[in-house]
């Protein structure tokens, strides 16, 4: 009984780890491609988000249009994760370069597990200190 207790429970946590990294590539992919719609799939409903120097706490549409305007003025080249690690609240954020035809740009995003699936609760798209 303690085997098969043991063993449903290492499947549950591959499980989670495995959703939660599936979550992370496809939020990647959509900051890659400049897909807002795909990328505000993931929001909260409210999603705390900061585009360049422009914060605030928006609905998943108007985040969305924001995001959307961004990439439209910044179109992605490429997107490369640099660090990741995990909150004290035990959120898993993520912080890389996002690599435009404009310039680089710090991007931060942090997933939150709601019920069973991962979303992202911030997403921040800051000026680089410099350019690479």
């Amino acid at each position: 009984m303690n085997r098969f207790v043991l063993l449903f429970t290492t499947v549950l946590l591959a499980l989670g780890l495995h959703a939660q990294d599936d979550v992370k590539e496809k939020v990647v992919q959509a900051m890659r491609t400049g897909n807002s719609k795909d990328l505000a799939g993931h929001f909260i409903p409210n999603i705390d988000l900061t585009i360049k120097e422009t914060a605030d706490v928006y609905s998943k549409a108007q985040a969305e249009q924001i995001v959307r305007k961004f990439f439209n003025d910044n179109p992605p080249v490429d997107l490369v994760i640099e660090h990741s690690g995990v909150s004290k609240l035990g959120d898993k954020y993520f912080i890389g370069i996002l690599r435009t035809t404009t310039g680089y740009f710090r991007v931060t995003f942090f997933l939150k597990k709601t019920d069973t699936v991962f979303q992202v609760k911030q997403l921040r798209i800051e000026n680089s200190k410099n350019d690479f």
